[in-house]
Order: structure tokens, then sequence, then C-alpha cells
């Protein structure tokens, strides 16, 4: 699976993505949400967005947004990573697929991956 991590934080992104990479599947980075939209609009978009909540460029909650309005993102899963789970009740709207509070355990994010594929 092709999954994209949209995080700022280096430690947490490199993490995931070798989290992700053991498990089997093809993970790209991106540093900021401007990034994060050229792939996932690019030539090989994700089957799998991994969004942080709050990007130095924009919020992960506007990324979302603008990939929801575009048919090629419409229907992709996607696991929002927040510091302040508080602060998603705004995406209650269907858009969000699955937020995980950080800091998390590799068990939890693990088995958010496991709900994903599984539709």
């Amino acid at each position: 699976m092709r999954v994209l991590i949209v995080d700022d934080d280096p430690g947490v992104g490199r993490l995931l993505r070798t989290v992700l990479e053991r498990d089997g599947n093809e993970a790209v980075l991106a540093e900021d949400g401007e990034h994060g939209w050229r792939e996932l609009t690019g030539a090989a978009p994700p089957q799998l967005l991994i969004l942080d909540r709050m990007l130095p460029d924009m919020d992960g909650a506007d990324l979302l947004a603008r990939l929801r309005a575009d048919a090629r993102g419409a229907d992709l899963p996607v696991l929002m990573l927040t510091a302040a789970v508080h602060a998603s009740g705004d995406l209650a709207d269907g858009t969000l697929t699955r937020v995980l509070a950080k800091p998390f355990d590799l068990a939890d994010f693990r088995a958010a991956l496991r709900d994903l594929r599984a539709g």
C-alpha cells in the first residue's frame, strides 16, 4: 500500500515511515501541506493519508477540506494525528476517517491502519 505521511516533525515522520516500510508498505514523507498536496495530486497518489493536524503552512483540516473537494481524494482514507484531540471536533462532518492522539502507542497506530485497510 502506498501511504503519504504529512507531518512537519522529522522524528515522527521518520518513525512512521520506518514502521510502515517494515510492515511492507511504500511510505512517502511530506514536511508541509503544500508538499503533501503535490504528492496527493501527483502521478502516483497514495492509497492512505496520515495527516498531522498542525502544519507550518496550513492547518491539516484545511488540507483535508481541499482534498475532499477534489474528486481524486473524495474517498481516500485519512488518519489524522493531533496533540489536540478536542480540536478535531470540527472534523465531525464525515471528511475524517480516523483520529489518533499524540503521543500514541505504535500498537494503536498499527491497529488504526488495520481498521482503515479493512474499510
